[in-house]
């Protein structure tokens, strides 16, 4: 295995996802392996501190066909021992581009089609079958997936064609990865496949990390207060806003406590909406964009660490609970982690996270959990191992 291509349909958002192909890159590059990123759409933030130390490859194109055509051209100037996709989506491009080119590809599943909420493709016949069972099976997918849609004959029959291209997309990867037990679940009803769980998230500096930056300091936050804080993209899907609902509910009898939110995204309007409207909002300070340099240290100064995020797992959660924070985590995660005292489960409803705000903040705080299992180097090892496997 000497050359990889590591091909994504978009490179556009900054998160989990985006930072599991990114460490993964520069992982394969420490192993000597020529790394190239390949993508249709790219948003340079989405590199994040990343920038210089990967090579990205932009197929700009105007339809799906044409798409498809430049990333078999890409594919046959490259001619890489392995693609590594990063979602069923990217199975489809590699599958249909690379026919007859006898290249082979592994695939991570981060999140099936139904954490996909503008996806239509698991509305189409071939998953008739099993739509309900898993819409059926995670409080989100309830939320954010709608039980039908109805779209244009024209339309129907493209997604409906697009679903039996992606189906065997998949069932042709050579490997398919997931993070949790509940994506194993989906992938083997969508798709009929066992996908390999394999977990890892954390940068191996968290095990013994000691803070530059203080931040109760740097907001001016009174050393009684206790921090309760969230960092992520502002989007409907990572419902901060429950957090500032079950927050300011919570000042009704709490007084010492303050909420500092981190990020950007297309929900920050409305959240700041919210707050300007509460009695509260002097407690809630809207940090923007926080800094890669100054993340950990935000982490390392809160008392509590909150993620209503819909999904079954998450990097950040892992990261406080390495820095000895408490973390108040849905029920719809999947992790081993989830037993150690210093994790608060709730159902993503503000009545349940008040619970859990109120319980944490009264509650001890243990010893942190044993993580070096969890690190990059020993997730994208495996990894690793699974790539040299298939390449041979």
């Amino acid at each position: 295995m000497k050359k990889v291509i590591f091909f994504t349909n978009g490179l556009v958002g900054v998160g989990g996802a985006e930072r599991v192909l990114l460490e993964a890159v520069l992982h394969f590059q420490s192993k000597g392996i020529k790394v190239k990123i390949v993508t249709f759409v790219l948003n340079q933030d989405a590199l994040m501190k990343y920038k210089d130390k990967v090579s990205v490859d932009v197929l700009y194109s105007r339809n799906y066909f044409q798409r498809i055509v430049r990333l078999r051209e890409k594919l046959l100037k490259l001619h890489p021992d392995l693609i590594i996709c990063q979602s069923s989506l990217d199975c489809m491009y590699v599958y249909l581009a690379g026919l007859g080119l006898n290249i082979p590809y592994i695939s991570y599943i981060h999140g099936s089609l139904f954490w996909l909420e503008n996806e239509y493709l698991k509305y189409a016949v071939i998953h008739k079958s099993v739509f309900n069972k898993v819409r059926n099976s995670v409080f989100g997918h309830k939320q954010f997936v709608q039980k039908k849609v109805f779209l244009p004959l024209k339309e129907n029959i493209f997604f409906n064609i697009a679903a039996i291209a992606d189906y065997f997309a998949v069932r042709k990867a050579k490997k398919l990865i997931v993070l949790t037990k509940q994506i194993q679940w989906e992938v083997q009803q969508l798709y009929g496949r066992k996908a390999v769980v394999v977990r890892g998230c954390l940068d191996k500096i968290l095990l013994d990390y000691k803070p530059n930056l203080d931040i109760h300091k740097k907001y001016k936050i009174a050393k009684n207060k206790k921090i309760i804080i969230s960092i992520g993209r502002l989007d409907t899907r990572k419902r901060v806003d429950v957090l500032v609902k079950a927050f300011l509910q919570q000042c009704e009898k709490q007084k010492d406590i303050v909420l500092l939110i981190g990020g950007r995204g297309p929900d920050k309007e409305r959240i700041e909406q919210m707050i300007q409207n509460s009695k509260y909002k002097s407690k809630i300070k809207m940090l923007g964009f926080v800094k890669d340099e100054e993340y950990f240290d935000h982490l390392a100064g809160c008392d509590i660490f909150a993620f209503p995020s819909w999904t079954t797992s998450g990097i950040p959660t892992y990261e406080a609970l390495a820095l000895g924070k408490k973390v108040i985590w849905t029920t719809e995660a999947e992790e081993p982690v989830l037993t150690h005292p210093n994790v608060y489960t709730a159902d993503p409803t503000v009545e349940t996270f008040v619970e859990a705000i109120d319980k944490a903040l009264h509650s001890s705080l243990y010893p942190k959990p044993d993580l070096r299992e969890h690190t990059w180097e020993k997730y994208f090892g495996k990894l690793f191992a699974i790539a040299e496997r298939v390449s041979k």
